[in-house]
């Protein structure tokens, strides 16, 4: 047991990166006039500013006309009960004013703060969520009204409340709305919550080389399926395989490889070489946590386990997939051991040097994954399957997950059942303005 903490611990330490010196650069700031039209802003502390100019040089070459504003420069002209209404009111700014279509956050949520709403989850008694970290927050602009969304309609202070409880028969719940919110992302939102310059550096380096070199290249046709059981004993299915094979089927193009328990490929080893081989996309679905992920063989309670130290074994310089979390807790930006601030399992496999992902969607709390029999049904999955249906060639992967999102709240949140968490919670880590499959 204290060789297994030992090697946790040591595994977490090697991927958290080291820090480098700032330098000095050319800030670019946001105009005035409505005729000044970017398409993305870059929202940075100041000590990032000289890092993430290559990347916007980068940007802009590829005709995305980005700028940087940095948080300290909107802390000082912008009004708002605390940071992070500031910073909202400043994208609506940068969206009525420049014509922005993305946002990316760079900076951890201390540095660039994330909404923690209000929202209150029960789900049969069993899963309670109190509180969600999300940035959709930054993304809902405007209500229905056009006019600035709050969420915070009642002006209490608490955002998004919106308390919902499930009890055992599907679709029978009971919901109090407090504040009204809409949901739906006016922008494309995406955030890379480095610490350190170090991390911005290797993350800029990674999103250069993905949208430069990817195209045309064998290793992005593979798709990497990994899932099992998730809820053995339940539904007579192994609802891990069911969402990942619908998601094969979607995207019928890409050379499948499946990973699952039923065929015993899903283990650690296995996993790691067929990342390091490249991969379009990762579709993941099963159990998931602040450092790892999990799912059984079927109608066996045992776990198989991939930890976040694990991935130390992934070497695919150069062949980043995006990948997709159908999971709890792997993008939990507030993630803690021993008081001490941990990378969440998918910041930890972006911010991998020279391998790993170049963008993962992943939880930020605990979801669900539907209902047994249907898994697709709403929830988790059912994101997961509007995401990927949402794809076509050369698209870009903020359009992707707004597409997703949208979906979403159309057919699930409007029509079958009031579930803001989902929409909430599942977070797009990385560049929302990402080229998919890199340039021609």
């Amino acid at each position: 047991m204290k060789q297994m903490i030992l090697f946790f611990v040591t595994g977490i330490l090697l991927l958290s990166g080291v820090g480098v010196n700032a330098v000095s650069y050319t800030k670019i700031t946001t105009c005035s006039t409505p005729v000044d039209t970017f398409d993305m802003v870059i929202i940075a502390p100041e000590t990032f500013s000289a890092s993430i100019q290559p990347l916007i040089t980068h940007k802009n070459n590829y005709s995305i006309r980005t700028f940087i504003k940095t948080v300290e420069e909107i802390y000082s002209e912008y009004p708002g009960r605390d940071s992070a209404e500031q910073i909202k009111y400043f994208i609506k700014d940068a969206r009525d004013n420049n014509n922005i279509s993305y946002v990316l956050l760079i900076g951890d949520i201390h540095q660039v703060p994330i909404r923690k709403t209000a929202l209150y989850w029960d789900y049969f008694g069993d899963i309670v969520v109190p509180d969600v970290l999300t940035d959709l927050y930054y993304s809902d602009i405007y209500n229905e009204n056009g006019s600035f969304a709050t969420w915070d309609t009642n002006n209490d202070g608490q955002f998004s409340e919106i308390h919902m409880i499930m009890d055992h028969r599907p679709y029978n719940e009971s919901f109090e709305i407090i504040d009204e919110v809409e949901g739906n992302p006016d922008v494309m939102i995406g955030r890379l919550p480095c610490t350190k310059i170090g991390d911005v550096k290797n993350v800029v380096k990674k999103i250069i080389t993905y949208e430069t070199t990817t195209y045309g290249s064998d290793w992005f046709d593979r798709l990497i399926l990994m899932g099992g059981d998730t809820f053995p004993h339940l539904g007579n299915i192994s609802e891990g395989e069911v969402v990942t094979e619908h998601i094969s089927s979607i995207l019928s193009d890409f050379i499948p490889i499946k990973l699952w328990t039923s065929q015993r490929t899903f283990r650690p080893m296995k996993i790691n070489r067929e990342i390091s081989k490249g991969a379009g996309f990762v579709s993941y679905s099963g159990h998931g946590f602040e450092y790892g992920l999990a799912t059984s063989e079927y109608d066996t309670d045992s776990r198989i386990h991939y930890l976040l130290p694990y991935i130390l074994g992934i070497h695919n310089k150069g062949k980043y997939p995006i990948m997709y979390f159908d999971a709890c807790l792997t993008g939990a930006f507030d993630y803690q051991l021993w008081n001490m601030n941990i990378p969440c399992f998918a910041w930890s496999l972006i911010k991998k040097h020279d391998s790993g992902a170049i963008a993962c969607i992943a939880a930020t709390r605990v979801g669900f994954g539907g209902f047994a029999g249907d898994p697709l049904l709403a929830g988790a999955s059912c994101l997961h399957k509007y995401f990927f249906e949402a794809y076509t060639p050369g698209e870009n992967l903020g359009s992707m997950f707004v597409q997703a999102q949208q979906q979403y709240i159309e057919k699930i949140v409007n029509r079958i059942i009031y579930d803001h968490l989902t929409i909430q919670e599942f977070t797009l880590i990385g560049d929302p303005s990402l080229k998919i499959g890199g340039y021609q």
